[in-house]
């Protein structure tokens, strides 16, 4: 027997097989996806061109915001070895800004991890927010997926905590000051009631730091709420997803209680990014 291709449903997997008994006819054999030991998958979204830091930082030179340089290690390589520390052997990375110098560096990182890299690219990331590149970045993707900002820089022992959830969960920081600009959420009584920019600070439970999980039985759902995001408004983010999926009642999450992580949105953030650095190595150990 000989396989001719494969062809990957959203339901099913098709084995086409063509065989010289059976004088070039096809036979299809259909299985249940779920049933084949699927594992994590990484999904890091590192299209965007980082505006305001640009403004005291060569991203011209240095590439998109995830190849940034903190104690000799990328905020990339960072993740990468997290996830590889999770037994996670596939990512896909979202790029558009400068995405050359992405494969450049995925190119090192595959050989020295031992790691497979998808790049996915967003054609149209000047447009588009992070719901556009998050919904092109899981096609063909079936599997338990975790989900970073491509600008993180994080205590190892958040991942840890949220990968114990077995469900769809997002990480939220219960112990930070909230400003105008956090991506704060109300949670009510154990699920999310109003999540975005706008929540009022003196409503808000805590912020989402960028860090998610989605399980595979709630992957289809996630698409199709992607899918609306951006047919609404290419620039939407995808964080609005868990808001739907927490009123379904299918949505943990997981409390940081002051373990340090930051975005890195400007130079302010760079900075802190490095004080905290030696922090988050110590938790991570498994650099190369």
């Amino acid at each position: 027997m000989y396989y001719r291709e494969t062809r990957v449903h959203t339901s099913t997997c098709e084995l086409i097989i063509n065989s010289k008994y059976y004088y070039n006819q096809i036979m299809y054999i259909t299985f249940d996806k779920y049933n084949w030991g699927f594992s994590l998958i990484g999904v890091i979204l590192a299209a965007g061109r980082g505006q305001r830091l640009s403004r005291d930082v060569d991203l011209e030179k240095v590439g998109p915001k995830c190849l940034l340089t903190i104690n000799e290690y990328t905020l990339l390589e960072r993740m990468v070895s997290d996830l590889v520390s999770f037994d996670v052997d596939t990512i896909n990375i979202v790029v558009g800004y400068k995405a050359d110098l992405v494969q450049r560096i995925c190119t090192t990182l595959e050989r020295k991890y031992a790691v497979n890299f998808n790049l996915v690219h967003n054609e149209i990331y000047l447009s588009t927010n992070t719901a556009y590149s998050l919904h092109i970045g899981l096609d063909n993707v079936y599997d338990d997926i975790v989900i970073f900002n491509g600008d993180m820089l994080y205590d190892h022992t958040i991942l840890n905590n949220l990968l114990e959830e077995e469900e769809t969960a997002i990480s939220v920081d219960n112990k930070k000051t909230l400003t105008e600009e956090s991506f704060k959420l109300r949670i009510v009584d154990g699920r999310i009631d109003e999540m975005g920019k706008t929540v009022p600070i003196e409503n808000a439970t805590g912020e989402f730091i960028g860090i998610s999980k989605i399980a595979r039985n709630d992957l289809k759902e996630a698409k199709r709420l992607l899918k609306q995001l951006v047919n609404d408004n290419s620039n939407n983010y995808y964080d609005l997803i868990y808001q739907s999926l927490s009123k379904s009642g299918n949505l943990a999450y997981s409390f940081t209680n002051g373990l340090k992580w930051t975005e890195i949105d400007d130079i302010h953030d760079l900075t802190y990014a490095k004080s905290i650095a030696g922090i988050s190595d110590r938790t991570r150990g498994n650099l190369q």
